[in-house]
């Protein structure tokens, strides 16, 4: 039996989006919604669509809990997804807001300061709906 990880995405990988056929593609089962540990900010890069999603970092008192959708994936497939991505994104370990530590889609925080924060939305769904992407 393959060992199994768990990822978490928050942006673009969501179902439905641009990049969730990375996760299919690679045998990803969806576990259902969650939220992070509220320690987080959501960024939207880009001044127009395509946005691209950035979750960072913030820190405990500093962030926010930011819902996402929570995968199971064999344990081979993170380091596939890992050289898919570019900078200012990164996979790292996520705290949830249930305690667990997964794997997770993080941005460099100096990417930050051009990024809109949009951490009060909750989600990338609900920026992608405010923006009407």
């Amino acid at each position: 039996m393959t060992a199994e990880a768990l990822l978490l995405a928050v942006g673009n990988h969501l179902q439905g989006l641009p990049r969730h056929h990375e996760l299919a593609g690679r045998g990803a089962r969806l576990l259902g919604a969650v939220r992070t540990a509220p320690s987080y900010r959501l960024l939207a890069r880009g001044a127009a669509p395509p946005f691209n999603p950035g979750l960072v970092e913030a820190g405990a008192g500093a962030g926010a809990s930011i819902g996402g959708e929570l995968y199971a994936l064999p344990e081979e497939a993170i380091a596939e997804l890992a050289a898919l991505v570019r900078a200012p994104i990164r996979l790292g370990q996520v705290a949830l807001q249930d305690g667990r530590m997964v794997h997770g889609y993080l941005c460099d925080p100096a990417a930050a300061a051009a990024a809109q924060d949009i951490s009060d939305l909750g989600d990338w769904r609900a920026f992608l709906a405010m923006a009407g992407a």
